[in-house]
Formats: structure tokens, C-alpha cells, sequence
């Protein structure tokens, strides 16, 4: 790793692994250089009883980029078909095909139920106009400049608190935070029951990044290769990266650097940013989150595998989603993620089993019909989760994108949306103006 490469790329996720994949035939010389043990970042799937769990990122969408490499790799994706929706509230959980149903089934005064009902219809009919064919279309836009809270005004405290949950579970970020154009996607079309824009992939997420490595030519991806500063030596006209690997310090010399890490994680790395640069990074919020992977024995209660979106109040967790929804008459294994976006990160949540006991007691809270029925359970926490689709990123995104000299920026921050879909189109986008540079 002495010699100079023509690009250096900063991360192994999807963004970084993408930029290599996209780079390949390019015939430059690319380096990916990769802090953990393996490829992908917060697409890591693990086996839990057998079964592929996603512990990180969940869904493929329609029509995206991650569509698109999934079908180039060959990988397959199951379709995701929601036919409910359900609230766990007061301890109470109600699950049904019909929104009306799920509120009525809870625990609240009856000028809440009601403001409850208008705010979900109300909900599905802007879904309705807003999309087609499961994509938000460009009419969308108008919704972009504002937060989903902003519609909460008014709404009794424990109908705010229903709503909070969904957005939160569904999106990482709060209702204060999230743009209303983007709740379309992440809470409404839950409530909506959208059969048409999203995909599980039957290996689980990180197929898609492992696949790209195995793809590009040996000795592009290092991985335990932990970056510590990037600096640009003027005299040379070359980039500098300081690293270690092995419990050794080295230095790798690029003509052109892609970072492919959290927009947090670009600041500590990078010291010399110009401040129009260090000014749109302030302005991206990418908070840590914990999930919870749990499968299960649904045998004894088949109607739960026909579950797919529950918000959950009053637990660890703001959400529990069964991303193979199907049929009471199908196979007996179910799978459910957790989704703990308002715990935030939990440093060693994955090696402290009381505190996952005390998750797993949560869920049975929400779902006591598995109560002994439970095969494998898998903790996670991220100190840097996603980058959240709020107002102020949407207004600095000209500025996220711009590189610094031949210094390039790739990752979910850098997207018009967010997610992997959003980390894989920036990594096409980065490609294309390293071939053109």
C-alpha cells in the first residue's frame, strides 16, 4: 500500500464498495480502504436460527439503484406485500387490515380516536396523490421544505405520541426533523399498505456489497484499515492518508480521495475543510439507532405472519416490522427487527445479553403469543445511523456534493433521499465524474 493510487476511496459500505464496483473498468487504480473486519456497513446481515436478519438497513426499493444492482448481481428479491397495520399502545396491540379498526381496538378517549382516524386518512389520501405506482413523484417537492410535526399541531399528547413513534420507527428521525415529503415514503406508505416499492433480499442486505467485492480486482478492498487523518501535501499534489492495519501505522498516497464515510466521521478525519464545506456538514444529522433481530416459531399463532408494520409506544423500540409478510397458511418461521431509532446508540448492546433480555421482554409485551416460541435473537447499535431527510440537508445538498479539489463526497448525506438506495446513486454519481476528470 506504498505506491500512489489514482483514487483512494475512504469506507466499505455501500457507498464506497459502489463507487469501486461502478470504477472497474475504468482503468484507473482504485483502493478501498475499510475500518471493519468485512464489507457493507450498516447493510450487515447475520444469521439468526438459520435465517438471514438484517441488522442495519431492511428493504431495496423500487426503482433505485440498489434495484438496480441487486438485478445486475443476480441476487434474488422477495416482493414486499403489507395487508396490515397495527399500534401498540397502553398495552394494548391492535393489528388489522383497515386503519379504522386499529384505532378503535385502542385505549383512548374518544376525541383522541378521532383525531387519530382524520390524521391517518388524511395521511393515506396525500400518499395517494403524491405517489404512483409506489414512487413519489416530482409533485412531491412542494413537501420537501417542511416537517412532518408541523401537521401535529393541535393533536391530543397521546395521538402525538402514536404519530412520533411511526415516523421514528420508520424513519430514524423525528417528526421535528423529518421533511413531509419524505414521511410519504416512511410512514405513510405503511398506513397505506403499499404492495409496489420495496424488496427484501432473500440473502439479506450486505449480498449487494458483497457481491460488488467479489467483482473487482484482487487487492482493491483492505479491510481492518482504519483511516485516521487525510491530508493534502501541496507539493507533491498528492492526498495523504494516514491508517493503521495489523497494529501498524502507515501512509497511502492518492491523486483523487472518495469519502465514503458518515458526514460526522468526514469532520474528525479531514482537518483542513474549507468552511462552506465544514458549514453543510453541520447541517446533516445522522444519529446512532439500536435493532433487535428476533425469529421465531409463529405455529401456534399463524395470523402473525401476516403482520409488517407495528408502531409501538411505551417500549425500547418505536417500531417492529416483519419485513416477509405472508399468508397464515405459509411457513412457520417468522422474522421481526426491532427498530430502536429513539434509543439511539447503545455502546455494546450486541455483547450485553441482560440488556437484550430486557429488549426481547418489550417485544413479548407487544407480541405475548411467541412467549417460548422464540429460536434466535441478534442486538445491534450504530453510532452513525442514517443520514435524516431533513429541511436544512435539503437546502445544503449542493454543497455536500461539491468535492473539495480532487477530494469527492459519496454516502446516503450526499443523496436527494437517504439510505442505501441513496449511498449507491452517489456512488454512481462520483464514478462518473472520476472517469471524467
Amino acid at each position: 500500500m506504498s505506491e500512489t493510487h489514482d483514487v483512494v476511496v475512504v469506507g466499505g459500505g455501500p457507498a464506497g464498495l459502489g463507487t469501486a464496483y461502478f470504477l472497474r473498468e475504468s482503468g484507473l487504480d482504485v483502493r478501498v480502504l475499510e475500518s471493519g473486519a468485512e464489507v457493507g456497513g450498516r447493510t450487515k446481515t447475520v444469521p439468526v436460527a438459520g435465517v438471514p436478519a438484517n441488522t442495519g438497513a431492511l428493504f431495496v426499493y423500487k426503482d433505485t439503484m440498489a434495484e438496480t444492482l441487486a438485478t445486475e448481481l443476480g441476487l434474488e428479491l422477495v416482493p414486499f406485500r403489507p395487508t396490515t397495520y397495527g399500534i401498540h399502545f397502553g398495552g394494548t396491540t391492535a393489528v388489522s387490515t383497515d386503519n379504522d379498526s386499529v384505532v378503535d381496538a385502542l385505549p383512548l378517549p374518544a376525541h383522541a380516536q378521532q383525531q387519530l382516524r382524520a390524521f391517518l386518512a388524511r395521511a393515506v389520501e396525500e400518499y395517494t396523490a403524491f405517489t404512483a405506482d409506489g414512487s413519489i413523484g416530482s409533485e412531491a417537492d412542494e413537501l420537501e421544505h417542511r416537517t412532518v410535526a408541523e401537521s401535529f399541531a393541535g393533536l391530543d399528547p397521546e395521538v402525538v405520541a402514536i404519530l412520533a413513534a411511526a415516523v421514528q420507527g420508520g424513519s430514524v428521525g423525528r417528526p421535528t426533523e423529518l421533511s413531509a415529503k419524505y414521511a410519504l415514503r416512511y410512514f405513510a406508505s405503511y398506513l397505506a399498505r403499499e404492495q409496489n416499492n420495496r424488496f427484501y433480499p432473500a440473502q439479506g442486505m450486505q449480498a449487494i456489497p458483497a457481491a460488488m467485492s467479489r467483482r473487482l480486482p484482487e487487492g482493491t478492498v483492505h479491510l481492518d484499515t482504519c483511516v485516521t487523518a487525510v491530508e493534502f501535501d501541496a507539493d507533491a499534489e498528492l492526498y495523504r492518508l494516514r491508517a493503521t492495519t495489523a497494529n501498524k501505522d502507515v501512509t497511502v498516497s492518492a491523486r483523487q480521495v472518495v469519502m465514503a464515510v458518515p458526514a460526522p466521521v468526514v469532520g474528525r478525519l479531514c482537518r483542513e475543510l474549507p468552511d462552506w464545506k465544514t458549514e453543510a456538514l453541520t447541517q446533516v444529522s445522522t444519529p446512532g439507532s439500536t435493532t433487535l433481530n428476533i425469529v421465531a416459531d409463529a405455529g401456534q399463532a399463524p395470523q402473525l405472519k401476516e403482520w409488517s408494520f407495528l408502531t409501538t409506544v411505551g417500549t425500547r423500540f418505536d417500531a417492529v416490522i416483519n419485513p416477509v409478510p405472508g399468508p397464515a397458511t405459509g411457513p412457520d418461521i417468522v422474522r421481526f427487527v426491532c427498530y430502536g431509532n429513539s434509543a439511539g446508540y447503545l455502546p455494546g448492546f450486541a455483547q450485553d445479553p441482560a440488556l437484550i433480555e430486557e429488549w426481547v421482554e418489550d417485544f413479548l409485551t407487544v407480541v405475548p403469543e411467541l412467549r417460548g416460541h422464540i429460536l434466535g435473537v441478534h442486538g445491534q447499535s450504530w453510532e452513525h445511523c442514517f443520514s435524516l431527510l431533513t429541511p436544512q440537508r435539503a437546502r445544503a445538498l449542493p454543497a455536500l456534493q461539491r468535492p473539495v479539489g480532487a477530494m469527492h463526497f459519496a454516502g446516503d448525506y450526499t443523496s436527494s433521499t437517504a439510505g442505501t438506495h441513496g449511498a449507491y446513486a452517489e456512488a454512481h454519481r462520483v464514478a462518473q465524474a472520476l472517469r471524467r476528470s
